[in-house]
């Protein structure tokens, strides 16, 4: 049982000229912008790396980027793309096909969204938001895929989603009134949710077997949801504060069962259920 989550660092590279275009097997997209209203759309085929530096407001990148059809296998894609937005209402939207994909997006601001979606196996995507009102949502389709989004600020919402095999999922929020849902189909999961403020709900949903989760919250008025199904499951929750719900429900009528549940408070008025069936 891991009972501590690693501290996300977030890095991101800058970017130097402007465009919108389309590339093949072995080229760089670099794209630069200064100002507001500025829209990028980069889709690339094969082993590409993209760069967007955007400051200003209003701002919109969509970067695409595919593996070289029929050689996922064989020769990974190895796709990397590096989206960094200084201001206000700015969007990233990033998919990746294939495999050893890597996206990495920064947003400094308010009303900043991220999506990334990724299908394919061992790619890795970095989320990281500062301000307020950040809505991060990434989805993983395959196996070995990492998920790590940070969120610093209030009112920030994060959804995960994640579908296969050794996936893991790592969400830190910083703040107050922020959301953070999970969700897990497959094997081998692990998910980690760190919230730090007041008014924070935490809900994972996990299915499938030798699943993991971990909560750890500190501040008041947290709500905690856990649902498992399956077998050999384990959820841990610690939460410092008070006025905090934990609902732990873990079945395995399909499966047989198997689970530990375990919850550890600090304050006054906690309500703790748990729940296990097979």
């Amino acid at each position: 049982m891991k009972t501590q989550i690693t501290a996300i660092a977030a890095a991101v590279t800058f970017a130097m000229s402007t465009g919108a275009f389309a590339q093949f097997a072995g080229s760089d997209s670099t794209i630069y912008q200064s100002g507001n209203n500025n829209t990028n759309d980069v889709t690339q085929w094969g082993t590409q790396t993209s760069r967007v530096y955007q400051e200003g407001g209003f701002n919109s990148t969509t970067v695409s980027q595919d593996d070289i059809a029929g050689v996922a296998t064989t020769l990974p894609g190895r796709n990397n793309s590096g989206i960094d937005q200084i201001g206000q209402g700015n969007s990233a939207e990033v998919t990746q096909l294939g495999a050893w994909n890597s996206s990495t997006v920064y947003q400094e601001g308010s009303n900043n969204d991220a999506s990334v979606d990724q299908d394919g196996s061992k790619n890795l995507s970095v989320a990281t938001q500062v301000g307020s009102f950040n809505n991060a949502n990434v989805t993983q389709d395959g196996r070995f895929n990492d998920s790590y989004t940070y969120q610093e600020g209030g009112n920030n919402t994060a959804t995960v989603n994640q579908e296969g095999f050794a996936n893991k999922s790592v969400v830190e929020e910083i703040g107050t009134f922020n959301n953070a849902a999970i969700t897990q189909n497959g094997s081998y999961n692990d998910s980690y949710a760190y919230l730090d403020g007041n008014n924070n709900v935490a809900t994972v949903n996990q299915d499938g077997y030798s699943l993991e989760s971990t909560i750890l919250a500190s501040g008041n008025h947290n709500t905690h949801n856990v649902m498992q199904s399956g077998y050999g499951h384990d959820s841990y929750i610690n939460t410092v504060g008070s006025f905090n719900e934990h609902n732990v429900s873990q079945s395995g009528s399909f499966w047989g069962g198997q689970h530990t549940s375990s919850i550890v408070t600090y304050g006054n008025g906690n309500i703790n259920t748990v729940s296990q069936g097979q």
